[in-house]
């Protein structure tokens, strides 16, 4: 099975990033690929739940959707603690992670994307 990684790290509303991540992820589930997510920075704000922009699909709810058909989601630990947000505060089956784990995500991936600022 090939294997996309996407690397997000933007904020759910303020760049199309989010929209792309969604469409590419979807996309590749389709097609039978394994897809990893690892966000970073300011990209960790996609999987809280509980904020919306008027007009804009949910993004933390179709993130949800995407992680029950098998996306696999990693957050940066250390920008989850610097932002002030706890474990406990982001959708579930999504796990604090590291830049060593990105590493590895990165080395056995087919296919990697980064989408940011």
């Amino acid at each position: 099975m090939k294997t996309l990684t996407i690397f997000l790290t933007t904020t759910p509303y303020g760049f199309e990033n989010t929209h792309t991540a969604l469409r590419l992820a979807r996309a590749a589930l389709d097609r039978g690929y394994a897809v990893n997510l690892f966000a970073s920075a300011d990209g960790v704000y996609n999987f809280t739940p509980g904020h919306q922009a008027k007009g804009v699909p949910d993004a933390a709810k179709e993130f949800a959707a995407l992680i029950e058909r098998g996306l696999h989601v990693e957050l940066c630990g250390s920008c989850l603690a610097t932002r002030g947000i706890a474990p406990s505060a982001v959708l579930p089956n999504t796990a604090p992670s590291s830049m060593k784990r990105l590493f590895g995500l990165m080395k056995t991936s087919d296919v990697f994307v980064t989408l940011g600022a």
